[in-house]
């Protein structure tokens, strides 16, 4: 059983096998590649991305269904690549848009780039689409996913 201390959680015990590995890390974040998903029942249907490496560094997460339920989900063929997987609309893969609070008032999603998680192999990456469908700041409390978004710092 291993141990990290989070700023969030506080001390967390898990095995390695619960590890998600995103090979290329996250946009801002490339040298962070190990992570845990978290999911409290306190705070479901939320999940939160916790990293191994730096207890400081989690983010929250919401089903990309919830955010959108027709939501497009197109995988690049690099991302299929890393997730291994074969087909664009592949089974087994949990779809998830990180959560921005800068502004409390008015929380954002990011949908153009959701992590998509494939927890069998434990890989992860964040896909950044290639069309302008969706915004990396689409507000949480809009009536359409299509409305202008907030601002998130």
């Amino acid at each position: 059983m291993r141990v990290i201390e989070t700023a969030r959680f506080g001390t967390v015990r898990y095995s390695e096998g619960e590890e998600i590995r995103f090979p290329a890390g996250l946009p801002g974040f490339e040298n962070e590649h190990r992570f845990l998903l978290i999911e409290a029942a306190a705070s479901v249907p939320l999940k939160f991305l916790q990293s191994v490496e730096t207890r400081d560094l989690s983010f929250v997460l919401a089903p990309v269904e919830l955010l959108a339920p027709h939501y497009d989900r197109k995988l690049p063929r690099g991302d299929r690549e890393t997730l291994g997987v074969e087909s664009e609309g592949a089974a087994g893969l949990e779809w998830l848009a990180i959560l921005c609070f800068a502004r409390p008032e008015e929380p954002t999603a990011n949908l153009l780039g959701p992590l998509v998680i494939r927890r069998e192999a434990a890989l992860g990456v964040q896909s950044i689409r290639e069309d302008a469908r969706y915004s990396a700041r689409q507000p949480l409390f809009a009536a359409a996913v299509g409305e202008e978004p907030a601002l998130c710092s």
